[in-house]
């Protein structure tokens, strides 16, 4: 399944605004309301609702550009990993943010140190994984295939 798919999985689709499970106001594919930028509102002729599939697909799209430019740009060591990898760590910012994400320290040193097995037992522990469960799975056995 490839990046885009599995966040679209995971995310589902909503048109109109809604509470995620922390409260806050989101829309499309687990958009944050607050943080929709002025391009890609543009997308949606300015507004944030309703939000169609194809806008809520572009908007996406734009937005794992944006973000793999960030973790590259925090991780440089990131490019270097297989794709199954970048993948499965622009998937986690996705869901945490990059701040959440280098809370992560222990697990994020052992797979910029290729130690993808000892990465995965660290994010089976982790409160995440209680939260998240079947996502976080996925994106260990992504980092055991690598």
């Amino acid at each position: 399944m490839s990046l885009i798919e599995s966040i679209k999985v995971n995310e589902g689709f909503r048109a109109n605004i809604y509470q995620c499970t922390a409260g806050v106001d989101t829309i499309g594919y687990g958009f944050n309301v607050n943080y929709l930028e002025e391009d890609e509102l543009a997308l949606n002729n300015g507004v944030v609702e309703p939000m169609s599939r194809k806008v809520a697909d572009k908007i996406l799209e734009l937005k794992l550009e944006k973000l793999k430019a960030a973790l590259i740009r925090e991780f440089s060591w990131v490019e270097q990993k297989p794709v199954i990898v970048q993948e499965a760590l622009l998937e986690m910012a996705y869901q945490l943010g990059i701040p959440k994400m280098k809370s992560f320290s222990q697990t994020l040193t052992y797979i910029k140190e290729s130690n993808y097995q000892q990465a995965a037992i660290n994010l089976r522990k982790s409160k995440w994984a209680q939260q998240t469960p079947r996502r976080v799975e996925n994106l260990i056995r992504s980092l055991q295939n690598a």
